[in-house]
């Protein structure tokens, strides 16, 4: 080996791995302040493909060019073989072969860019390093590369803790080598490992997980995001056996012959560091990453409130659909009033504060749902999707048109609730505008319209790139003034939304124009915003199961996928997540402290199993939602107090208290306490000292 070491910075050490050949074979150990933040075993490495069947696998090193101002360019010449078989597939998923009259290799420019980095976050000074990678080509195309790593604080990563909020998976895991994270998306716990075993394994940067890496250690803490996230799609994952935590990062961009991807800043704050200390520090990498996205969009943040879903039944009868809302059998077209004159006050009167009905766009079902196959003739299509086979996104009449919905978001309003709607990243194949507009769809690799895992004549994911993003703010800008509309949630944002690239269109992603939409939508006067999913652009809302060991086999590997279970005795990771869960096995105390925990981190958790027909929650989660509503304008920057004592939260000369143990305080004269108890406050100050019991939420002027 002909290894060569690089000093970006006093601080922070490169190791250049190179064969005797002189090929570039990764990056090898990095050190920032003498710790090692990855293992030299495997280094880390870079991939290349063209669409069209080139594969680089060899990267010759040509020079190292230092700057003087901490930054190092190292030349590589990628040597790509032309393999024949390439990216695209017919319609049958058969992989396009490109022909070629020469089977003579190919060479292209491509540069590792490594830049001196440093950063101050939490009152305190990281350290280390950036880097990304740039390809230039006078006669080919690449629309991605891939990245694969693997880093540990101490060369190892058994011992270290991964703070990682994920949808699919833990979100504190501590490393052992008989264990197993891992952050895709499986279709059933066995099938890990498995080839088939992926509902989508590489999934996207602030969708399926989360948008930056952390991970703490004796040594101290790393940090590794992007300053300017992206189209990235990321998998992190530890298999059982080993050692070494593996980051693969996936770039994808429009085809182009010149691109240079998003830099990622690695960075290392040295000294060990107390558990509350951690919590800490995560939370304001968490806003500092996703700050940057909101600043970049002009989007504001959307906490959590108290939120409910609706239940109900439904029947059909005499070629209509009735439904049973709080206990009345009314018409479809009737269900927006039922819901104003039955569920909406129960659920004001218990502290919800947002709520989002049933779909009510136009969809497949309100189009074609009481449609029969036999009523256009054996040889007509007919395929009637759910109501997430969107036509267009405007209440249907189906549901009583915009005049019903008015009655019940007036009703929202009345009793002081915001009113919501369901939204998606993708439509009916049959909805009109892709029938006028089928260029507005996204376009698979197989030339067929990319429907996900649903198949495309289930759904169709749109191109947010093209004008149907002005068709759906022409029809939100119409609901919102006359009808009334606070809220969206958006489905499926990672797997419909960010996932797919479109064939037709360069392979352009949605990432970038997800965020103009969601920003077109707020500037429109719909303020709050939530995903399934993670987001840094609104808050995630995702449904959870809590398997407590019976539902699947759980052991040290895994202990199940989407589990409430991971959450509960890390609550201070739900910062800015909602979460649906029926609970299992659960007392009613157990339940209550940890719906607490989960307010006083900045979460929610709804237990959906809790409520029936008639939405009537127990006093003690009244109680807490309407502590929380008097809590949350003041919850502005967040800090766990020691010991698991509870946590603070800042908001100028206000602080908001929630304590998990007795508290107590010595106090300025002129300082007001209160404690918030449901729609009340009661005065806790004696004589310049307040003692605060455990399991109360106060409130310091």
């Amino acid at each position: 080996m002909l290894n060569q070491l690089i000093e970006i910075s006093p601080a922070c050490k490169l190791e250049i791995v190179v064969a005797d050949n002189g090929d570039f074979l990764g990056l090898g150990r990095v050190t920032v302040n003498g710790v090692e933040l990855r293992g030299a075993a495997r280094p880390l490495q870079l991939r290349l493909d063209t669409p069209d069947g080139i594969l680089y696998p060899r990267l010759e090193l040509l020079t190292v060019d230092h700057g003087g101002d901490g930054t190092a360019r190292v030349n590589l010449r990628a040597h790509g073989v032309r393999w024949s078989r390439g990216e695209y597939a017919d319609d049958y998923d058969q992989a396009t072969v490109w022909l070629s009259d020469s089977a003579e290799p190919v060479a292209d420019e491509l540069a590792l860019l490594l830049k001196s980095a440093t950063l101050t976050l939490g009152g305190r000074e990281w350290q280390g390093f950036s880097y990304a990678c740039e390809f230039r080509s006078a006669a080919r195309q690449i629309h991605r590369l891939l990245i694969h790593g693997t880093w540990e604080i101490g060369g190892r990563i058994t011992g270290n803790t991964v703070l990682s909020q994920g949808q699919c998976n833990m979100p504190v895991y501590v490393g052992a080598k008989e264990s197993v994270f891992t952050t895709a998306c499986l279709k059933t716990l066995d099938q890990y490992g498995s080839p088939q075993g992926n509902s989508f394994q590489l999934g996207p940067r602030g969708g399926l997980l989360q948008g930056f890496d952390f991970q703490v250690a004796q040594e101290g803490a790393l940090l590794q995001y992007w300053p300017e996230l992206d189209s990235i799609s990321s998998l992190v994952e530890s298999p059982a056996g080993s050692d070494l935590l593996h980051v693969v990062d996936e770039y994808r961009f429009p085809l182009a012959a010149e691109i240079t991807t998003p830099e990622k800043r690695v960075l290392f704050l040295a000294g060990a560091l107390a558990e509350h200390e951690v919590q800490d520090l995560w939370w304001e990498a968490r806003k500092d990453c996703y700050g940057r996205v909101k600043k970049r969009f002009n989007i504001t943040r959307t906490a959590p409130l108290p939120e409910m879903g609706l239940k109900y039944q439904t029947r059909v009868a005499d070629g209509r659909l009735l439904m049973n809302i709080g206990g009345q059998e009314v018409d479809s077209t009737e269900v927006p009033y039922a819901i104003a004159e039955l569920v909406l006050p129960v659920l004001a009167e218990q502290g919800i504060k947002r709520f989002f009905p049933e779909v009510m766009s136009e969809s497949d079902v309100t189009a074609l749902g009481m449609k029969r196959k036999l009523d256009d003739g054996v040889h007509g299509d007919l395929h009637c999707s759910s109501v997430c086979s969107t036509h267009r996104f405007f209440p249907a009449e189906f549901w009583g048109g915009i005049k019903a919905w008015k009655a019940m978001a007036d009703k929202a309003h009345a009793l002081g609730m915001a009113i919501g709607a369901w939204l998606a990243p993708h439509l009916s194949p049959r909805a009109p505008i892709f029938l006028e507009h089928p260029e507005y769809r996204m376009t698979s690799v197989t030339g067929l319209p990319a429907g996900g895992g649903y198949g495309f004549q289930t759904i169709v994911v749109a191109d947010w790139n093209t004008p149907v993003a002005d068709w759906l703010i022409a029809d939100l800008k119409r609901w919102k003034e006359e009808g009334g509309l606070d809220y969206l949630f958006t489905d499926s944002i990672s797997n419909m939304g960010l996932v797919q690239t479109n064939y037709s269109a360069k392979m352009r992603t949605n990432f970038a124009a997800l965020g103009r939409l969601f920003s077109r939508i707020q500037a429109l006067g719909i303020p709050s915003l939530s995903v399934e999913g993670l987001s840094p652009w609104a808050y995630g809302r995702f449904g959870i199961a809590d398997l407590r060991g019976d539902l699947m086999e759980q052991n040290h590997a895994v202990a199940g996928q989407n589990d409430f279970g991971w959450w509960v005795e890390h609550m201070e990771m739900m910062d800015g997540l909602w979460l649906g869960c029926g609970a299992r096995k659960r007392s009613p105390e157990e339940m209550e402290q940890l719906l607490f925990r989960a307010m006083a981190a900045g979460g929610y958790v709804c237990y959906e199993h809790e409520y029936g027909i008639d939405h009537k929650i127990s006093p003690w989660w009244s109680r807490l939602n309407h502590v929380l509503n008097q809590a949350q304008p003041h919850m502005q920057t967040r800090r766990v107090l020691p010991d698991g004592a509870g946590i603070v939260w800042h908001d100028g000369d206000i602080r908001t208290v929630w304590t998990f143990k007795d508290i107590a305080l010595d106090l300025p004269a002129k300082a007001k306490v209160e404690a918030l108890e449901g729609h009340t406050t009661r005065s806790v100050k004696d004589n310049g000292s307040a003692t605060l019991p455990a399991w109360g939420v106060y409130r310091f002027h």
